[in-house]
């Protein structure tokens, strides 16, 4: 091979280099770009649509740690309608297997029975209503009209909600012991 095919070999070679590199910057977004990207609010159409759970955490002076009543494991169904309307359902993953009841309701069982009952019960939550959504705090509000625990029904609960890619990031921020808490509920699109 002689020196000029070399050369012009090496030219095209460092010319596709070049160009190869001028697309890989246009392409990528430079750091303001994904600030803007971030910052970008949460409309209420962005909520609408199924849920799955994908995890309920607790982020505090221990770090992030699973749910304390829930734990690890936790599933379930957030579905936002259009219209307005709610349904949430959450259950804990070492739920007690019990018998479909042939009637309701259902007949008193043995003390056993009583207790499977009775952690069903409890590694189970669910309720149905409408919803709000105010774009300018991102605050998302549930209004209960129906619960498992007749308690909540009429009750109104507030959170900030952040659409990140198909994940849903529900925030509610407390104390423990004068320690700043955040529990964040982890939601994916179906």
């Amino acid at each position: 091979m002689n020196s000029n095919t070399h050369t012009s070999r090496l030219r095209r070679a460092l010319a596709c280099l070049q160009l190869y590199l001028v697309v890989t910057c246009l392409w990528l977004p430079c750091p303001a770009t994904l600030q803007a990207a971030e910052a970008t609010p949460t409309r209420r159409a962005d909520l609408v649509g199924a849920w799955r759970l994908l995890r309920i955490e607790r982020d505090g002076p221990a770090g992030i740690e699973p749910d304390a009543f829930y734990g690890p494991g936790t599933s379930g169904l957030l579905i936002y309608d259009a219209s307005g309307a709610i349904s949430v359902q959450i259950a804990g993953q070492k739920r007690p297997t019990l018998e479909v009841p042939l009637t309701r309701p259902v007949p008193a069982g043995s003390a056993a029975d009583i207790a499977a009952e009775r952690a069903a019960f409890h590694s189970y939550y669910a309720y149905t209503g409408t919803w709000s959504y105010d774009e300018s705090t991102s605050v998302c509000t549930h209004h209960v009209e129906v619960a498992l625990l007749a308690v909540e029904q009429g009750h109104s609960y507030q959170q900030e909600v952040r659409r990140e890619g198909d994940h849903l990031v529900f925030i509610r921020r407390g104390q423990q012991n004068g320690s700043p808490v955040i529990y964040r509920k982890v939601w994916q699109k179906i």
